[in-house]
């Protein structure tokens, strides 16, 4: 793989030194980080041993190819990995590659698309696999293969996209017998429109998108179909020592089901906050609220983005600087994607020189409607402090030194399931996290 990626660049340089002068202009740029972090106690339980420890880095690289204003071809890639982590024959896992001997298998596409002006349009059209990103990542912040055409009309600006998920056209092999009488379609997409409005210190935005889900005929409620659609909008104001923005969503839909009642899509969301600009401060302050269902009751109650919905926002809760995600807290939602849980966050930054930021979060965190937790009905999380130094070594390079700590209560448990979080030995042990990493943009 190396040396795949040592001619491929140097085919480049060739094909660039010999290119005709009106031919495509080429920009690189990226990022590359190193992190060290211990975490202990992500399953609530301190009985148990979960301490882990790591050093992971990542490299991205950015390159475009532009024609001209009116045309270019975009090419993302990735390379995670953790140090002593499996070479080539350790099964080419996305993070495998940190082995001694260096064989990397973990070389990932983030985008390849084509991006084009309509001509004699104000359409500006984007082919292929590429980012998108949609109310701070409430309704999306992933990459996905599709069609986006952007307008823009200032100051309003226009978005339309298509994307397959996970699967495109795709049928159902296990279906079971007895039920060919309607659709076993597995395939997954998304259509969405979007419309911004942007003024000198506000701006807003509303989205309205359609998901089909798949009909997942060997479930037990066997849907016949499964429709979701979010209304979503986002409000941003500015002043000049104050900014504030709110964000609310609310899905509707149905999943019509074979053998079971049907059921409605009513999940809703809402996230609201400020920040306060001083001489050498910022004072921060936010509301986060995602509906959740009753327990044992089969609705769908429970807020739900589309698939690549990506809400960072806490260390341990979320996955925030370490991208070390706490998917094992199903009653949360987990994996960043918020539901059944509503939270208070307050936070600052100082900065005591021009090279040196000093940041301090605090989070509490409770359950909409209460969850079963190692045996008995709970609603509260628990409350999370982070503190994080950031000092500017050069331009571009930063050390980052991170320490985090969540007072627990006792609906904090881990789990890979409701059933595993319900039939837990123990629950509201505190968790902490320790970390520091260099970050490098180019």
């Amino acid at each position: 793989m190396k040396r795949l990626l040592i001619c491929l660049v140097a085919l480049i340089a060739v094909f660039a030194l010999v290119m005709p002068a009106s031919a495509a202009e080429m920009k690189v740029n990226g990022l590359f980080n190193a992190k060290a972090w211990a975490r202990d106690n992500y399953d609530g339980n301190d009985d148990v041993d979960d301490s882990t420890q790591y050093v992971t880095q990542r490299f991205r690289s950015y390159w475009e190819w532009t024609q001209s204003e009116n045309l270019k071809l975009v090419y993302r890639n990735e390379i995670d990995m953790e140090w002593g982590d499996a070479g080539r024959t350790g099964g080419g896992d996305r993070n495998d590659g940190g082995i001694a001997g260096g064989d990397t298998v973990n070389l990932e596409t983030k985008n390849v698309y084509l991006q084009f002006m309509v001509p004699d349009t104000p359409v500006k059209a984007t082919l292929g696999l590429q980012g998108v990103t949609l109310h701070k990542g409430w309704f999306i912040s992933d990459d996905v293969a599709g069609a986006r055409f952007d307008m823009n009309f200032d100051p309003v600006s226009i978005t339309a996209y298509w994307v397959g998920l996970n699967g495109l056209f795709r049928q159902d092999s296990n279906r079971p017998a007895g039920t060919d009488d309607y659709s076993s379609s597995n395939d997954q997409w998304s259509a969405v429109v979007s419309g911004a409005y942007k003024a000198e210190n506000m701006d807003a935005r509303l989205t309205l998108g359609y998901q089909r889900n798949p009909n997942d005929a060997t479930s037990a409620d066997r849907p016949e179909s499964d429709d979701l659609f979010l209304l979503m909008g986002e409000f941003n104001m500015s002043f000049d020592m104050f900014n504030f923005f709110v964000i609310a969503g609310q899905n509707f839909g149905e999943v019509k089901n074979k053998t079971s009642d049907n059921r409605d899509y009513e999940g809703f969301m809402f996230n609201a906050g400020g920040n306060v600009a001083l001489d050498m401060a910022n004072l921060t302050a936010e509301f986060i609220y995602a509906s959740g269902e009753k327990e044992g009751k089969a609705s769908k109650a429970d807020f739900q983005g589309f698939v690549g919905e990506t809400y960072s926002w806490a260390e341990i809760i979320s996955d925030g600087y370490t991208y070390d995600r706490n998917a094992n807290l199903p009653q949360a939602g987990g994996d960043n994607s918020p539901s059944n849980m509503w939270a208070v966050h307050v936070g600052g930054d100082l900065k005591p020189t021009d090279t040196t930021t000093l940041r301090a979060d605090v989070y509490y965190v409770g359950l909409v409607e209460k969850r079963t937790v190692a045996g008995d009905k709970e609603d509260e999380i628990g409350t999370e402090i982070d503190v994080r130094l950031i000092q500017k070594i050069y331009d571009n390079l930063s050390l980052t030194v991170l320490g985090c700590y969540l007072i627990a209560d006792d609906g904090y448990a881990g789990g890979a399931t409701a059933a595993d979080v319900a039939a837990a030995d123990n629950s509201g042990d505190d968790a902490f996290q320790v970390g520091m990493g260099i970050d490098f943009n180019f």
